[in-house]
């Protein structure tokens, strides 16, 4: 059983990616999706998976009503199969209720796999808290726990090209859910009128460029999935950039445009977006009649500024955009709902969710004519 993990709000369109990869769902909650399948199909999901911060398969699920039980079921695991000498690996944990505390859950799964490693005379791995070459994660609910293995070290959301992130960045799986909500496709218009560290755009050139394969280089880098698919052998195929660009970002602050740009340019889609400096207040529409506007705007509790001085901002954004773009589509991610209301748009669909821990929501509205 596999174990497609992400953040709160996000299960419906992970559950969505499984599901269009001819793959079973088994159970979803807030937290993922777990599901089962073939090898190939699996393959295809964690190359493609765009919502998704984790993919783990499930190597053993057992009872344990205390510490002790954990460490000897765990032991039983052949642990020099999946972890070698050279290698560092972490665990991380969400335990409950029979296993409550974590860290002493963590400490006890951590002597059972060194200790089994001794019993079977092999050369001890390194332990990292934080980056690794292999994850382990622990789970526990009631009188059961489940050990799995991560496909990445790292979460498999992390594409490694921010190198600078900018004031209250959106994170790549929820930029990716608000391409999703927008219903964006490779070769539309997109523009960020607020692109900060460009994160979005970022994401949508790499779907475009690795034609939706945009976990790939994560994965070839990953001993785990190796093993897990020993045969398989990764695409090197890239689209070239179009010949004209058709992915634009905006940004007030000259600074945020400058590290959008090295962002992109460690992601190797620097040819593919223009970003510019400029005001939201001030953007014309050069782009085109229809296309897509997304953007992540500021607002109160993410950048501390309070509510009343963001509400005049809102309501000149909805002029803006109703006077520039009509007959586009707009796609907001926003904590303050109030907000939303200032922008003088019907709402076309939401999606909610948790990003930064702070409750929030994308919005898509059809950009209408103020006239």
């Amino acid at each position: 059983m596999y174990h497609a993990v992400c953040g709160e709000g996000l299960s419906p369109l992970v559950e969505t990616e499984i599901k269009a990869n001819h793959l079973s769902v088994i159970s979803s909650n807030r937290g993922g999706v777990f599901f089962t399948g073939k090898k190939q199909n699996v393959i295809d999901f964690a190359l493609r998976t765009r919502f998704s911060s984790r993919v783990t398969l499930q190597i053993l699920q057992e009872k344990a009503e205390n510490y002790d039980e954990l460490y000897a079921n765990a032991k039983s695991i052949p642990w020099e199969k999946w972890i070698e000498p050279h290698q560092t690996f972490r665990i991380d944990a969400q335990t409950k209720d029979s296993l409550k505390n974590s860290q002493f859950a963590v400490h006890k799964l951590k002597d059972s796999i060194l200790d089994s490693l001794r019993e079977r005379k092999v050369k001890l791995p390194g332990i990292e808290k934080k980056v690794s070459d292999i994850t382990v994660v622990l789970r526990s609910f009631l009188d059961k726990f489940s050990i799995e293995l991560s496909f990445t070290g790292e979460s498999i959301a992390r594409r490694g090209y921010r190198l600078e992130a900018g004031l209250a960045p959106v994170r790549e799986p929820i930029a990716q859910a608000m391409l999703a909500v927008s219903d964006w496709k490779i070769g539309d218009t997109l523009v960020d009128p607020m692109c900060g560290s460009g994160t979005i755009l970022i994401e949508a050139a790499l779907v475009s460029k690795l034609n939706g394969e945009i976990n790939r280089y994560i994965l070839d880098e990953s001993p785990i999935f190796h093993k897990l698919f020993p045969d398989y052998e990764f695409s090197k195929a890239v689209s070239p950039p179009p010949e004209k660009k058709t992915l634009f970002g905006f940004d007030i602050d000259p600074e945020a445009i400058r590290i959008a740009k090295e962002n992109a340019y460690e992601a190797g889609v620097e040819d593919w977006i223009h970003f510019e400096s400029g005001d939201v207040l001030n953007l014309k529409n050069t782009f085109g009649e229809a296309g897509h506007l997304v953007t992540n705007p500021p607002y109160g509790e993410r950048i501390g500024k309070p509510i009343e001085n963001l509400r005049e901002m809102y309501f000149q954004m909805g002029r803006v955009f109703k006077n520039e773009f009509p007959g586009w589509k707009l796609t907001v991610l926003c904590g303050e709902f109030a907000l939303l209301g200032k922008l003088g748009m019907k709402e076309h669909s939401h999606l909610p969710l948790k990003h930064a821990n702070l409750k929030a929501k994308i919005v898509n509205y059809q950009i209408r004519s103020a006239t």
